[in-house]
Order: structure tokens, then sequence, then C-alpha cells
């Protein structure tokens, strides 16, 4: 029978196709898979450095507040230590005692100055007039000295230039010396402008915070970054693009006493502010963090991240390619029966007079068991369709589904390699069945073979081939000086010329190996319905 047009230019086809094999030309590219996995890698590239920029977004709320956490109570502190010395001495009756040479208190009162390190500590008489060892200066020119003497009160200033040269900043705190309820005189005590300056720098040196500390007018006392003294807070904060707030608001809030918090734009870079009082004071501490200053800090976390990445990525790729050379070696081995095929199909003119056995053994290398030398299930399951249609109506097709028995048991206590023996001897067996019967045989799974005969006159012939095969499959296999049995069982099936389902016939076979494995083992059923 000769070959179709159709079929003869498909192989022309395939003859091209050959031709760039042999010329080398046909190989595997492995270009595809490098440019999906730097897709990938991209993709987690953006995963990373987003959730950096996420983390970086929680990290500056986190600092923000943990810089206003530790600059507040180091500021309250400070002012809170300075009115609590002062109320003490100012409780003394020495002090409030008219008897008193007032020289004697300056005297007391500077001793008490170096003593504790303070900048000055001053007696103020009730006429509002500061005592020290230079001389006498009057005071009632001072709001906070009014505020003191009118109300009673203690006052704490915002910073303000004073000394000999006008330009020292300091802060002062003034307590009230009270008799029978009257002020009598205070006294008061200034804070080293440098000192709050050093709590402020705290968080700046750790955390990367800008700390500005604003007076009550919400002018700028001091600061970490390059704001000047004396600025408006508010004045600086309209050059931002506030978000869920205006500068209005804000500076609503500072003149009120009150802790608040908002994100801001400016120059390309996002920012977040947190603003809280000082107790005792009519001041207020800003913390601000840039989110590039906050990125900058995570940079090694995140350089780390990417590099296990593409340590990952290199090795993925490593092992791929290791793993596709191997299948392309597979494919070669294929191409090359596919060569050899073509080559007998047209060796000459007449085709009808190749030997097709011979090929379809051929092209088959590599599609069988390894281990046991019998076809794959796949291709097992292909050849019985062919089979069925093939089968010859005065024989009978039979269908054998066979077990060793007992396979974990024997890899468990003799070792793998026995259990190898075990289905080595089982696959030779049944191929010398299906020599015989002109049957086929498969593994169909772990310990599973499926024997097909399809060369049986007659159901007694049947019976007798089982008896036969049944002891045979009780076979012996050595182990150094050990002979070790091992055991089969069959679920059988016959194939009643008309069902062209596979799976039905297999079905029936696996029932009867059920009932033969929990019914003692070792023997065959037939299936019957």
């Amino acid at each position: 029978m000769r070959c179709s047009k159709k079929f003869i230019g498909g192989s022309e086809e395939m003859r091209l196709n050959m031709k760039k094999i042999k010329s080398g030309k046909w190989k595997f590219s492995f270009t595809p898979i490098l440019k999906y996995n730097f897709i990938f890698g991209i993709l987690i590239l953006c995963v990373i450095t987003t959730g950096g920029a996420f983390l970086a977004i929680a990290k500056m709320k986190e600092r923000t507040h943990a810089a206003s956490t530790e600059v507040q109570p180091r500021v309250e502190y400070r002012i809170e230590q300075s009115v609590n010395l002062l109320k003490t001495f100012a409780a003394m009756e020495r002090y409030s005692d008219e008897d008193m040479p007032i020289e004697k208190k300056v005297a007391e009162i500077e001793e008490l100055n170096r003593f504790l390190g303070y900048l000055m500590i001053r007696y103020v008489d009730k006429d509002i007039n500061v005592y020290s060892e230079k001389g006498v200066t009057d005071l009632s020119s001072r709001d906070y000295m009014q505020n003191l003497f009118s109300t009673g009160n203690v006052q704490v200033t915002d910073s303000f230039e004073a000394g000999a040269d006008g330009k020292t900043l300091n802060y002062t705190v003034a307590v009230p010396i009270l008799k029978d309820g009257a002020v009598e005189g205070c006294l008061f005590s200034a804070i080293y402008f440098d000192e709050i300056v050093e709590i402020l720098k705290l968080p700046t040196d750790t955390l990367g915070i800008e700390e500005i500390l604003v007076g009550s007018q919400n002018q700028i006392m001091s600061a970490t970054n390059e704001l000047g003294y004396g600025e408006m807070y508010i004045d600086k904060l309209r050059d931002y693009k506030l978000f869920g707030t205006n500068a209005s608001a804000v500076e609503a809030d500072l003149f009120n006493h009150e802790s608040g918090e908002f994100w801001s734009y400016k120059d390309g870079n996002m920012y977040y502010t947190t603003y809280v009082p000082i107790a005792g004071t009519k001041w207020c501490v800003i913390s601000t963090i840039g989110f590039f200053e906050t990125y900058r800090t995570l940079l090694p976390i995140i350089v780390s991240m990417l590099f296990c990445s593409t340590v990952i990525f290199a090795g993925l790729i490593f092992f791929t390619r290791r793993y596709v050379k191997a299948q392309v070696c597979t494919v070669d081995l294929l191409v090359k029966s596919v060569q050899e095929l073509e080559r007998k199909i047209y060796q000459d003119d007449k085709p009808e007079e190749v030997n097709f056995n011979d090929i379809i053994e051929m092209t088959s290398t590599g599609l069988s068991d390894g281990l046991t030398g019998v076809v794959t299930r796949t291709v097992f399951l292909n050849k019985l369709k062919e089979t069925l249609k093939k089968q010859r109506t005065d024989k009978i097709l039979a269908l054998c589904f066979v077990d060793l028995d007992d396979l974990k048991k024997l890899n468990d206590t003799y070792g793998h390699d026995v259990g190898d023996i075990g289905l080595k001897t089982v696959g030779y067996i049944l191929r010398e069945y299906e020599k015989r019967y002109e049957g086929l045989v498969g593994r169909y799974g772990g310990d599973e073979f499926i024997l097909v005969l399809t060369d049986v006159d007659s159901r007694q012939e049947l019976l007798e081939i089982l008896d036969e095969l049944l002891v045979k499959l009780h076979a012996t296999i050595k182990q150094g000086e050990h002979e070790i049995a091992i055991n089969c069982s069959a679920g059988v099936s016959i194939w009643d010329g008309k069902t062209t389902d596979i799976d039905t016939i297999i079905k029936q076979a696996d029932k009867a190996l059920y009932f033969v494995k929990q019914n003692g083992k070792g023997y065959y059923k037939i299936y019957q319905e």
C-alpha cells in the first residue's frame, strides 16, 4: 500500500525539519526562560522596593511618636526640676523674713547657684527688684514678673535675650515667695538655652528626626534644622502642601496647647509631623521626619532581601537549565529515532516493503520502564487500543492485573534493592508470556503490572495458562546466602469483544484482583458479572 499525497507532503516537511537538525541549526533556546525569570525578578524587585516604601511610612510614624515621647518628658522634667527646687527654697521662712538682711539672702542664693550649676538663681523683693553680687536691677517692666506678682502663679518664660551683652539666650522659671497668702517676692532661675538644644538633638542623632521647640506665640525658639531663631513656624509651614489639615488649623492647635499630627509634601519628599505640648509651659515640641531619610535607613534590609532574592533566582535558573538540558538529551534521543525511522521509510521507493514492526520497536526506545523492561502505562494503554481493534473473533483476549504481594514489607525487611529484584523478576516472567501468546505487558503502577493475552483458543486453555503463570510468579530470589520467596496475585477480565472502553476492562480485572487481595492473596480470580 502506497502513502497518500497528504502523508508524503507531511513527510516532506518532516525531512526539511530533519535537515535543520542534521545541519546543527536546530537547538533548544534558553532565552525565553531567562526572559520570564528576568520579568519575574523585576516584579519581585518592585514588590521588595514597594514593601520597603510601606515599611518606611510605618517607621516614619513610629519614629516621630518615639521622638515626641523622648523629648517631651525630658523637657518637662527639666522645667519641673527647676520649679520644685525653687519652691523648696521659697517655702523657707528665711526668704520671706523681712528682718533677714537682703545681702545675706543674696549670698546664700549665690552659693546655691554655684553648687547647683544653674546659669543663675536670683532673689527678687516685693518691689520687683532683683539682687545679685553685682547690684540691683529693676524687673518691673518684665511681663512675667507682673503676672507672677499679680496672680501668685509660677511663671515659665519663652527663651529671650538677656545678660550683659544682651545676646545670651535662656529660659526663666520664677516661683513666688508667699507670706500669709501675699506675694513677698520671688526666686527665679535661668536655664541654659543649650541644655534644651541638647535634649532636642537626642532623636536627631538616633532616629534622624528634626525637632523644633516653639514658644507661646508659635515662634521658633530652638530647632535642629536650618530654621532660624524667632521665625514664625506657621510661616514656614505654609511652604508645604498639607494633607487632611491646613496651616491655620495647626496654628490653632499650637495656640490652644493641643497635640496633633499631619502629613505634608515639599520638593518631591513626603514628611510626617507630630506636635505635643510641654506641661507647665506654653511651649510645643514639633517632631518631623522625611520619607527618603527614613527609606535610606532601611536600605541595608532592602539590599539584603534583594541579594537573597538574586541568589535564589540564580540558583533557580541554574537548576532549571540543568533540568532542561537533561530533558533536551531525552528529546535528542527521540529525534535520532525519528531520523532513523525516516531513513528506513524513505530508503527506497517501496515503503510497503519496510518492516514496520522493527520501526515501531525502534521508536519505542526510551518509552519502556527502566527497571522491569516492560512498557510504561501510557504506552501500554495506547497499544491496547490498537490491540482491541485487531483482535480476532475466534480467539480469547484476557487482561491480567498482576500485583507483587507485600512489596512494602519486602522493601522494609530486606531493602529496596531486593524489592527491585522482585519487580524485575515479575517483569521478566510476564514478558515471557507476552511473547508466547502474542500479548502485551506494561507496568501500571509501583507494584502492579498488566498483561494482555490475545492468542488463547478457549477458556480452558486460559485457565491452564493462568495456573502455570501463577506457579512461576511464586518465585525465589537470592540475597547473599538467603533465599527470599515472592508471591503474586492476579485479577483477570475476559474481553467480550464489544466493549471499547479500556477503563471498564481494567476496572473489571482490578475488582477481581481486589477480591484476591482481600481473601488470602497468592492466586487468581476471573471477573464475573
